[in-house]
């Protein structure tokens, strides 16, 4: 029983998760794909937030000495990872609302596991970024 709870849960949250990634060429995103993208994100940022730890230990790791670079890259990425919690949060929590204007992503990269690669995030949201005044 417990295990059909589990399963339930599980696709609900990817029937919700997966149209927000959902985006074509020749239409644009629909605000319902736009609420879940914010959902989803909001998840994965929430969930994943341990992620930034490691990944800035390699940065530092590299950039710097090997011994150097795992105590300033635990700490940046606890830095960072604290405030990709809050934010995944945040956004999980007022998916529903267009604030910041436009559904946009409050952390950049929108996920940990982009590690910054340009997939024109900030030339889709900058076409409409002002579409609200508050």
């Amino acid at each position: 029983m417990k295990k059909l709870h589990v399963a339930w849960i599980a696709g609900l949250v990817f029937a919700v998760c997966a149209p927000g990634f959902a985006r074509g060429p020749f239409y644009p995103e629909s605000t319902g794909a736009k609420k879940s993208r914010k959902f989803a994100r909001g998840f994965l940022n929430a969930t994943m937030w341990w992620a930034e730890i490691p990944k800035e230990v390699n940065r530092d790791w590299r950039n710097v000495d090997p011994m150097t670079g795992v105590f300033s890259g635990t700490c940046k990425g606890i830095y960072k990872g604290s405030q990709r919690f809050g934010a995944g949060v945040y956004e999980m929590v007022t998916y529903r609302r267009d604030q910041p204007a436009n559904y946009q992503p409050i952390v950049y990269p929108e996920t940990v596991m982009e590690d910054g690669y340009d997939w024109g995030a900030d030339e889709y949201y900058s076409q409409q970024r002002w579409s609200k005044v508050y």
